[in-house]
Formats: structure tokens, C-alpha cells, sequence
């Protein structure tokens, strides 16, 4: 049994270099999810982009009269934020029902969970790189150009995506063992569109107003877009995206290392 369980422990503790090393197959499946829902439509995942045009013109024009607010300040701050909190939204709310909607590999084969993860998220960067051609048009019709700045963009979305990750292998494997987890956090996924700074500048709360220097999903939001046009990120946003990731890599290893063995058991 003592054997057993260190080898259990030795095949968990190489799950995530191995998945990494399997980038051909979670990069294949990926894009195969894609080509597969939108088998029999002429523009594809483009669709997804021309309702998100959509939406962010319209809101756009509607709260830059609300605000009173110049619509070329505040098109390209929603349009780039709303880009971001897609990819964030998307990717952490099919976390709870991740290995739920896989039960049939997990259950039929031996399979690293943390493919699965990975072809997740791999499949939410296809959608984002579709949806970057609303950044590309901002930034042509406002004649906005990043400069410098802009390369701030890589350091924050990695920081972003590492959060994405951790945060989703706890979601996962708490969420195959309790299924209300899906409706709570598609919830307080709705609830933090409405609290993060998308639609609204963050200068018009109070400064230091808890309501962006407690919401991670402000930070993630802010080291995306801020680089895009033009700014640096907060120090707040790196702090405390920094200080998410430490907590929930932690939370995640722990779980994933201690439950992982039972979830083919739970699905």
C-alpha cells in the first residue's frame, strides 16, 4: 500500500511537466474543439468577435452619453476590457464542470488531468486571438498606438494565465466533488462583470475604494489592457495578481495532489 501510494505521488508530482511536454496533443485537441463547433458555419469562431463588436459598440455609445464621457477615452477602454474579461469569464466558468464534461476519458483510460486543463485554456486563446482583430480595429480607428508600454502586455498576461491555471485545477477538482460549484461561480462571475472596472473607469470610485483593490478580476483586467493602450498596469494590479497566484498555486497543488486519484471515482 506504502508503495503504492509514493508511486501516486511521484506520478503526480510529474502530471504537470509531462502535460507541458504534450503540447502536440492539447494544441491539436483544442483547435479540434473549434473546427468541430463551428463545423458547418461560414465564419467560425468569427462570430463570437462580430457579437462582441457588436455589443461593445453599443455599449460603448450608450455610457460614454451616461458618463459624459469622450467615446474615443472610452470605446477603446471598455472594447480591450471587455476583450480580457472574455478570455478570464470564459476560461474560469467551465472550470467546476471541466472533468465532469471529460468523464468519459477520464473514466475509459489512464489520462494526465492537467491535459485537459490545458487543452481548456489552449482553446480559450484561440477565441482570444479571433477576438484581438477588435483590438487591431480600436486601434485603427482611434489611431492609438501602445508604444513602449505596450511590451508590459506579455509579463501581465503570463501572470494572468498562470493565475487562470491554478485557479482552474482548484476549481475542477472541488467542483467534480461538488456541482453546485458551477452555478456559484457562473454567479460571482456576473456579479464581478458588474464590479470590475469595464464599462467604467475605475477614477470615478473613491481612491483606494475596496471594490478594485480586493477584485483579482480587476488586476487581471488591468494587466491586460492597460499595456494595450498605452499605460502601465497599477502597482495593485501586479501585487495583488502576484499574491493570488501564490495563494491559489498553493490551494491547487494541494488539492490536485491529495484528491486527484478519487476523481475518476466522482465523475
Amino acid at each position: 500500500m506504502t508503495r503504492s501510494s509514493d508511486t501516486q505521488q511521484i506520478d503526480q508530482q510529474n502530471d504537470l511537466l509531462a502535460a507541458l511536454l504534450a503540447y502536440d496533443r492539447w494544441s491539436f485537441l483544442a483547435w479540434q474543439d473549434i473546427k468541430t463547433k463551428y463545423r458547418r458555419s461560414k465564419i467560425g469562431p468569427f462570430w463570437i468577435t462580430l457579437s462582441m463588436a457588436i455589443f461593445c459598440v453599443t455599449l460603448g455609445s450608450v455610457y460614454s452619453q451616461l458618463f459624459k464621457a469622450d467615446i474615443s477615452e472610452l470605446l477603446p477602454f471598455l472594447s480591450i476590457g471587455f476583450v480580457a474579461w472574455s478570455f478570464i469569464a470564459g476560461s474560469l466558468g467551465e472550470m467546476p464542470n471541466l472533468f465532469i464534461d471529460n468523464a468519459l476519458y477520464i473514466k475509459e483510460m489512464r489520462i494526465n488531468l492537467l491535459i485537459i486543463h490545458l487543452r481548456a485554456l489552449a482553446r480559450g486563446l484561440i477565441i482570444l486571438g479571433h477576438n484581438l482583430l477588435i483590438v487591431l480595429g480600436v486601434y485603427v480607428y482611434f489611431s492609438i498606438w501602445p508604444g513602449w508600454f505596450g511590451l508590459l502586455v506579455l509579463p501581465g498576461f503570463i501572470l494572468v494565465l498562470l493565475n487562470l491555471a491554478s485557479i482552474g485545477i482548484a476549481l475542477s477538482v472541488i467542483g467534480v466533488r461538488f456541482r453546485d460549484l458551477s452555478q456559484i461561480t457562473q454567479n460571482l462571475l456576473q456579479v464581478g462583470f458588474f464590479i470590475t472596472p469595464i464599462f467604467w473607469f475605475p477614477r470615478l470610485l473613491p481612491e483606494g475604494s475596496w471594490v478594485v483593490a480586493l477584485n483579482p478580476l480587476a488586476h487581471f483586467v488591468d494587466l491586460v489592457r492597460s499595456p494595450l493602450l498605452g499605460h502601465s498596469p497599477q502597482l495593485a494590479s501586479w501585487v495583488g495578481a502576484t499574491v493570488t497566484l501564490f495563494a491559489s498555486a498553493i490551494l491547487a497543488a494541494v488539492l490536485y495532489r491529495a484528491k486527484s486519484g478519487r476523481i475518476a471515482f466522482w465523475v
